[in-house]
């Protein structure tokens, strides 16, 4: 039998001024009885090469001194959470899970928020693949002629129960269209991780925005030979579409741009006719 759980993302912020986090650990409860679960990274050590200079071992100190109780009041507690821890270390607000235990509950929630800390850092290459695929995005934008006014810095959209943030974003005057890299060609499972956060997090958003919309780029399927890439692809997809959002090959990006230049500039229009 399925219940409903209630859970907040713990995320560490090694840097106040750049704002980027990591996400290190999770707490649940069960909101019917207050019963709680939680779990954090076990070795913090591997955060060293992702957020330098930061004070890991002080880092491992707040965490050790966290009490998690018992929670009566449920959801309230969680945003208590939110609210009293604001610094490097803090709870997002509370979103909801279906699972059958809170143990379950648990697991879910941290292997699709916290399974990409767990990974080791990929060595740099030059520029990595998804950092490619963004800088092939930011050249179809430009070459489509979108004003620089319609780009969103550092987009984020708040939903009932936290922010979605994708990597670009526009605005048209029908409504703004996000869009995001999502490169398999490496890592596939911890991509697919990251398609499943950016699925439920778009449909979170869309609560609040009805026309949000949300293109993720895609790298090309994958050869049916390398069975482990060609699941996490054929699953993020699903998920992907499952929760609205549109599934564009990197290939086909330049053309999904230019159609989004022209419906920008189409609306526009449109707007101008109607004030005048």
């Amino acid at each position: 039998m399925m219940g409903t759980y209630s859970y907040t993302v713990s995320r560490f912020v090694p840097n106040q001024i750049r704002n980027e986090a990591v996400n290190i650990g999770i707490v649940v409860v069960d909101t019917d009885t207050g019963k709680t679960a939680h779990r954090f990274l076990g070795d913090m050590r591997h955060l060293k090469a992702r957020c330098p200079g930061a004070n890991i071992q002080a880092l491992e100190g707040i965490v050790r001194s966290i009490q998690v109780g018992d929670m009566p009041g449920g959801m309230a507690d969680l945003e208590r959470l939110s609210v009293n821890h604001t610094y490097s270390l803090q709870f997002t607000p509370p979103r909801a899970v279906a699972a059958p235990t809170i143990k379950e509950a648990l697991r879910i929630a941290f292997d699709t928020y916290v399974g990409e800390a767990t990974a080791p850092a990929a060595k740099p290459v030059g520029a990595t693949l998804k950092e490619q695929m963004l800088a092939k995005i930011d050249a179809a934008v430009s070459q489509s002629g979108m004003i620089e006014e319609a780009a969103i810095v550092r987009p984020e959209f708040k939903g009932s129960r936290g922010v979605f943030r994708p990597d670009r974003a526009f605005r048209t005057w029908s409504g703004a269209i996000a869009l995001h890299a999502l490169p398999f060609a490496t890592r596939p499972n911890l991509t697919l991780k990251n398609a499943k956060v950016l699925a439920i997090d778009y449909e979170d958003a869309r609560k609040r925005d009805a026309n949000l919309e949300c293109a993720a780029v895609m790298d090309p399927a994958p050869d049916s030979r390398n069975q482990e890439r060609q699941e996490a692809y054929e699953q993020a997809e699903g998920h992907l579409k499952d929760k609205g959002c549109e599934v564009i090959v990197a290939g086909r990006m330049p053309a999904y741009v230019r159609g989004i230049a022209r419906r920008a500039g189409e609306s526009s229009r449109q707007h101008a006719t109607a004030a005048s």
